[in-house]
């Protein structure tokens, strides 16, 4: 799989992942990408307070783990902002560095939005769930 990382100086301000997720991802390889993208220091762009702590909680979740996009905006103190939340989501270009295919919908069965569009979240998702299964 081909990611391009983007630096300003020495942090880390975007990951660029192709249009469509490989087929020969696995789970132990995405494991191994996030957590050395999630160890870089990273450079949010100029934007508002609010997108700043989403990104930040989004940050924080866990490899394997979701949270809705309402439990995330409750986390961060603003529980009627489950929209605002999933725009912020939207314009991160830290993907996977903050995994935000990791906010999903409350809805049964729809996993919500995503940069690149829902065929790599549902990959995404499945990626970790067969990594933390592994072991």
């Amino acid at each position: 799989m081909k990611v391009r990382l983007v630096f300003e100086q020495d942090r880390l301000v975007a990951v660029k992942l192709p249009k469509r997720p490989p087929q020969n991802l696995t789970p132990d390889a995405l494991r191994y990408l996030a957590q050395s993208l999630a160890a870089m220091p990273l450079a949010f762009p100029q934007t508002t307070a609010f997108r700043r702590r989403v990104w930040e909680a989004v940050a924080r979740i866990p490899f394997g783990q979701t949270l809705t996009y309402g439990q995330l905006a409750a986390q961060i103190g603003h529980p009627g902002a489950v929209r605002a939340v999933g725009g912020a989501c939207a314009a991160n270009r830290l993907l996977l560095a903050v995994p935000c295919h990791r906010v999903v919908s409350a809805a049964k069965g729809d996993v919500g939005g995503f940069a690149l569009g829902q065929e790599w979240k549902r990959t995404l998702l499945a990626l970790e769930a067969a990594a933390l299964a592994q072991g």
